[in-house]
């Protein structure tokens, strides 16, 4: 599969995922039903094994690799941060301001994704 067709692929997964999680996070806020629903429970996990799975692909491809590729390091790491976070906003038995606070900073860690995959130049570690 040519790059530009993986790199659209993974940038989709991406903004399906992050739409999920803030259409989740809305539904956690508000206490609706929603959330009890199969398909709610069941697709973000689908989307975000594509995001994965694409992400490897395009590793691979490009032949970019984690520890070597300080960016993609940092990328990974922030990743795993986003997961936290939103783990946190939605799942925490804590107030709807600390869910708001654990969303924003997963949303910061996406933005600081983007920066990293645009510049593809390491700002931590680097």
């Amino acid at each position: 599969m040519p790059y530009e067709a993986l790199k659209h692929i993974h940038m989709t997964t991406i903004g399906l995922s992050v739409a999920l999680l803030l259409l989740r996070f809305v539904w956690v806020m508000r206490g609706s039903a929603m959330m009890q629903q199969k398909w709610v429970k069941v697709l973000p996990h689908v989307v975000d094994t594509l995001l994965l799975l694409s992400g490897i692909v395009l590793m691979i491809t490009t032949g970019w690799m984690p520890l070597r590729d300080a960016w993609l390091t940092e990328k990974l790491i922030a990743l795993v941060a986003y997961i936290v976070l939103g783990a946190i906003a939605l799942k925490a038995p804590k107030g709807k301001l600390f869910k708001s606070f654990a969303m924003l900073g997963a949303l910061g860690w996406v933005y600081y994704m983007a920066v990293l995959a645009m510049t593809k130049q390491a700002m931590l570690l680097g």
